[in-house]
């Protein structure tokens, strides 16, 4: 018997249901791959927990049950500080709330907007519809915010 030797195609399983090496016929079929988000990986992390205090978590095995665990200890204190930003935009009548979705859909109106360019603060005035977590509805509101708040700010940016 003459013996020839076939690469299996990147990606590709013999498929043993519509193969038949008797018959000299191999089918390959795709490899299907779990995405890792439902496997059963190990993982470690950071999470914050209910007196938004950081705690760390190694060798968990069960990522569907811990989608609260971030990767790093920076993208936890990014998150707990997004939330009490939320908070403050949402709750200081100072900054009149967050900006709604009528208005993001409309150019004409001016969003006022803190962001990160590089490794700093920037602030501008920005009229697209492209959404922004720190914008606010005047430059006033938008000033005020970044002055007492930007350790909260910068910990969202992960600057610090």
């Amino acid at each position: 018997m003459e013996q020839i030797l076939i690469q299996i195609p990147e990606g590709h399983v013999i498929d043993t249901e519509q193969s038949n090496l008797e018959e000299g016929k191999i089918v390959f079929k795709k490899k299907e791959v779990t995405p890792w988000r439902y496997k059963r990986a190990k993982m470690n992390g950071y999470f914050i927990n209910s007196s938004s205090i950081i705690g760390s978590v190694s060798s968990i095995f069960n990522v569907k049950n811990a989608r609260h665990v971030f990767a790093t200890e920076k993208q936890a204190k990014s998150m707990l500080a997004m939330a009490q930003l939320s908070q403050i935009i949402q709750n200081d009548e100072r900054f009149g709330g967050p900006i709604t979705d009528e208005e993001w859909f409309n150019n004409n109106v001016d969003k006022w907007l803190i962001d990160r360019y590089k490794n700093q603060i920037d602030t501008d005035a920005y009229k697209i519809c492209n959404f922004r977590f720190l914008a606010f509805h005047t430059k006033e509101q938008r000033d005020l915010f970044l002055k007492e708040n930007e350790d909260l700010i910068r910990q969202y940016y992960m600057l610090d």
